[in-house]
């Protein structure tokens, strides 16, 4: 780790999923701050044309790598932690991948990182989750950070903002009203809170600098913020049910995500983030 101004603060970083949606705001924050990326493409980002408009952002960063699942095979270096978002395999349907890639849970559990981070969809809270889904990710927690007490496991609701996945509903209607849109697959996100990408990655960012390990639920304080995206994007909430009530568990911190932006302006960079890179389609 090294000094700054506010105190200690991250130096290395291995993002897993690196290409995916908040884990890629995550590494952009990251970049900004000047800290080193070693960023991994999993196998299960489909979509080749978003990634290589990800690494046109990225890729003459200095500080940022691109590296293979083998490279990280070898022990961490000093000061290094690790960053995995199950939030994004899960939210893009490919939370089976926890299943097949035993290296992955090794890389994790084995080597001495100095920070491990894993950002997990909130409805693992509640029976508000695919049943399989929740097996499959509960399995992966198990087997890869039982036993490390140098953990994160951060819980996030619906996060929303650019290269949000049309998985989302907020980015289905978007593109649908675009005639851009896919069949929607079904529900997966929760809707009882939401969260701006930006000011949930200063948050990820924060807990973790405050060196204090354990189980965070990010929220945005507010009983109706799902709702009032939704009505801002005219979507049409009826059946739509996969909401949280009250979380009481006494390991759990409750972290509150302090907003930057009125979320009108939050969903209009989205909008326009949607338009610009289909534009030409």
């Amino acid at each position: 780790m090294k000094l700054g101004e506010e105190g200690i603060v991250m130096d290395k970083v291995v993002i897993v999923g690196v290409f995916d949606f908040v884990n890629f705001h995550v590494c952009k924050a990251l970049l900004d701050q000047g800290i080193e990326v070693r960023g991994v493409q999993l196998e299960t980002q489909e979509n080749e044309d978003m990634v290589i408009e990800k690494r046109l952002e990225i890729g003459r960063n200095a500080n940022f790598a691109e590296v293979s699942m083998g490279e990280l095979s070898n022990p961490a270096s000093e000061n290094e932690a690790i960053v995995l978002s199950v939030y994004d395999l899960y939210m893009n349907h490919k939370e089976d991948y926890l299943l097949n890639d035993h290296l992955l849970s090794k890389i994790i559990s084995r080597y001495n990182w100095e920070n491990i981070v894993i950002l997990v969809p909130s409805q693992l809270l509640k029976n508000v989750i695919d049943l399989k889904a929740k097996v499959v990710i509960e399995d992966f927690l198990k087997r890869t950070i039982s036993k490390n007490k140098d953990c994160y496991l951060l819980y996030l609701p619906t996060v929303f903002g650019p290269w949000q996945p049309e998985t989302f509903m907020f980015q289905s209607t978007i593109l649908t009203e675009m005639n851009r849109g896919k069949p929607f697959k079904g529900l997966r996100e929760e809707t009882s809170d939401a969260l701006f990408v930006e000011d949930t990655v200063k948050s990820i960012i924060e807990i973790i600098e405050n060196k204090e390990p354990g189980r965070y639920l990010l929220q945005s304080g507010k009983s109706n913020q799902w709702d009032l995206c939704a009505a801002l994007l005219q979507i049409n909430e009826h059946g739509l049910n996969n909401r949280i009530l009250e979380i009481k568990e006494e390991d759990l911190t409750k972290k509150i995500v302090p907003s930057t932006v009125p979320i009108s302006v939050a969903l209009t960079r989205q909008i326009e983030h949607a338009h610009r890179l289909n534009a030409d389609k």
